[in-house]
């Protein structure tokens, strides 16, 4: 397997190569993704200890105006699924229901909508198709991800499940995804816990390029990247289903990707252990993160497809600023080398 990967990526390196930047002693790298035409720089000149990410917090807003918090219902469009004491219930028009344990919501300001006006611009241009949802998966509007409890997370990534599936079988859908953002750096506007799912008629770039490369390919990328990484300095854990890492190519520093240990191409393929080991491996992930970097803003993303592909969640702490370099050529920086920060997560 060796073989195969340095023929099909010449320009990886690894311990012991006199390029690499913690054996090696120089202070910049340039690493190549896994298996895409994509690039970032390890800058270890700039290298950062978890004390030197000061990001602000603001000051919250509270309960009193959050339309997320218990007693509010009434200040959301009504629920498309409700999940409450292990079942399922929707909103009537005028009736909210109440001592719910997570809510889907229709998002107020959708990227996506059912019933687009046609586009009027004279460049190509498609109707603005799709649905956007907001998953308030939370009671306690102060509490963070790292904070639910096992049951919870479990929950929670059942009503990814639901979601995933309500969508993915739907005329003229084509892409399902489903994200969490944290933190106003993250690009979350409100405080209060929550998850997000848009359905959208394209396939986004990323993952056409992701298809094209496994299409090129007579082995699964992914299986391939998860085998490699479960040996190397980059894995921080993992349990009987899931292996969680710093990925060499990274966009953030302390970045982590969750992989199944077996060929799983999205959310439904999943059996009940797995998501149960899933839901254990991603708290545990949040955790790790919350306690060696102070609760920062992240993001974590679901990369998934109905089949040929290997389902995939990768957690990016909102710690640095996304400038020139990477607007102007899709390059990030990254001061952390990942093996550095595997060993950093290791020990949190």
């Amino acid at each position: 397997m060796l073989g195969i990967w340095l023929a099909l990526y010449p320009e990886t390196v690894g311990p012991g190569d006199p390029r690499y930047p913690l054996g090696g002693g120089i202070i910049s790298e340039m690493r190549k993704h896994y298996f895409l035409d994509n690039y970032c720089i390890i800058a270890a000149e700039r290298r950062k200890r978890p004390s030197d990410f000061v990001v602000a917090k603001p000051a919250s807003a509270g309960t009193s105006t959050c339309p997320f918090c218990p007693g509010h219902e009434g200040r959301t469009p009504p629920a498309v699924a409700v999940y409450k004491g292990g079942e399922t219930f929707s909103d009537g028009e005028a009736d909210r229901i109440k001592d719910w344990d997570i809510r889907v919501i229709p998002n107020l300001f959708a990227a996506a909508v059912p019933s687009p006006t046609p586009p009027t611009v004279q460049w190509i241009a498609l109707p603005g198709f799709g649905y956007h949802e907001v998953m308030v998966d939370f009671r306690d509007h102060f509490a963070t991800a790292a904070d639910f409890s096992l049951e919870h997370m479990e929950l929670l990534l059942k009503v990814y499940r639901d979601r995933y599936v309500h969508y993915r079988y739907m005329t003229g859908i084509n892409y399902v995804s489903i994200f969490k953002n944290r933190g106003l750096e993250s690009g979350a506007t409100l405080e209060h816990s929550h998850s997000q799912v848009v359905a959208l008629p394209i396939i986004p770039p990323i993952m056409k390029q992701e298809i094209s490369a496994i299409a090129d390919a007579s082995f699964c990328l992914y299986c391939n990247v998860t085998d490699r990484e479960m040996a190397s300095e980059r894995l921080i854990t993992r349990n009987g289903s899931w292996i969680l890492i710093s990925p060499f190519y990274s966009q953030s520093p302390y970045e982590m990707w969750i992989l199944p240990r077996t060929h799983l191409s999205n959310l439904e393929d999943l059996s009940q252990e797995q998501m149960k080991d899933l839901a254990a491996l991603l708290r545990d992930a949040l955790m790790r993160m919350k306690t060696l970097l102070d609760d920062p803003p992240f993001n974590y993303i679901f990369y998934q497809l109905p089949y040929d592909y290997h389902i995939n969640v990768r957690i990016q702490p909102a710690v640095t600023k996304i400038a020139g370099l990477e607007k102007s050529t899709g390059v990030y920086i990254v001061p952390v080398p990942p093996e550095e920060a595997a060993s950093e997560l290791r020990q949190a």
